[in-house]
């Protein structure tokens, strides 16, 4: 297991041992994430270890402003990943900057998961929310078992004609993206000619599912075979996000192999 991918899971001992072992906590990848970053998407599944592995590398000096490869900065990723303030507040208590945008001019209390969250960051930069009464009503987005099972019905059918088109297209796909990716990395070696021939992933994991239902949106994840760089991964993207465009779904997707498209459920 890589740098990254243990501060993604949270794995505080791999982290420690890396830096312990010289690894720079302020190195960045190919697509311009740190395991700082990483750290702060890992909040999805536990923000509490995700807060952990957070102090443990800017201890070791990665720097807490860095932008990632879209313009999101840690806190940005935590803020955006978490259902519960603790990554963020530990990034927030180490200097982060509470009143930023991304590099496509979005704020980060917009994209902020939680309520709770998004409060914590306008307190913190001293943008107070207007009072609930003066705040426009939001959208009741929350999808009924039913519509869910429907939305699920369609998914499929789109699924499915990605994996007759040469994809691995998982639904479900564990809880965590890594979850997802090794069980499509599994089922890309049980197909009949293997790996040979693959164009790619597309999944979506139960935390996206939960999140579907809860929010009326779905992310979905991809990958491009047959070594995930940046072009292949992108051909997959757009492959994956036209799938579902011809299906009749609404997808938000700015074209980047480091973004998830967005598919509304509740439009």
């Amino acid at each position: 297991m890589d740098v990254s991918e243990a501060a993604h899971n949270g794995d505080l001992a791999a982290v420690r041992a890396a830096l312990e072992a010289g690894f720079d906590a302020a190195a960045v990848d190919e697509q311009g994430w740190s395991p700082l970053h990483r750290a702060a998407m890992g909040a999805e599944a536990d923000p509490v270890r995700a807060a952990a592995v957070l102090a443990a590398l800017l201890d070791a000096g990665a720097p807490v402003e860095h932008p990632g490869g879209d313009g999101r900065t840690a806190l940005y990723l935590a803020a955006e990943f978490s259902q519960s303030p603790e990554a963020v507040e530990l990034l927030i208590a180490r200097g982060a900057d509470p009143d930023i945008t991304d590099g496509h001019g979005n704020h980060i209390t917009v994209n902020a998961w939680v309520p709770e969250v998004a409060a914590l960051l306008a307190a913190a930069a001293g943008t107070e929310p207007p009072p609930l009464d003066e705040a426009p009503p939001a959208p009741d987005r929350k999808l009924s078992p039913a519509r869910w099972r429907a939305a699920r019905k369609r998914i499929g059918k789109v699924l499915d004609g990605l994996h007759a088109a040469g994809f691995v297209a998982l639904a479900d796909a564990g809880t965590t993206q890594s979850d997802g990716f090794d069980d499509c990395s599994e089922a890309a070696e049980g197909r009949d000619s293997g790996p040979d021939g693959l164009v790619g992933f597309c999944y979506y994991t139960g935390q996206d599912a939960e999140r579907a239902r809860a929010t009326g949106r779905l992310s979905l994840a991809f990958w491009g075979a047959p070594d995930g760089s940046t072009r292949k991964t992108e051909q997959a993207g757009e492959l994956v996000v036209g799938a579902f465009r011809e299906a009749g779904f609404r997808v938000d997707w700015n074209g980047r192999a480091d973004s998830r498209p967005s598919v509304d459920l509740a439009g």
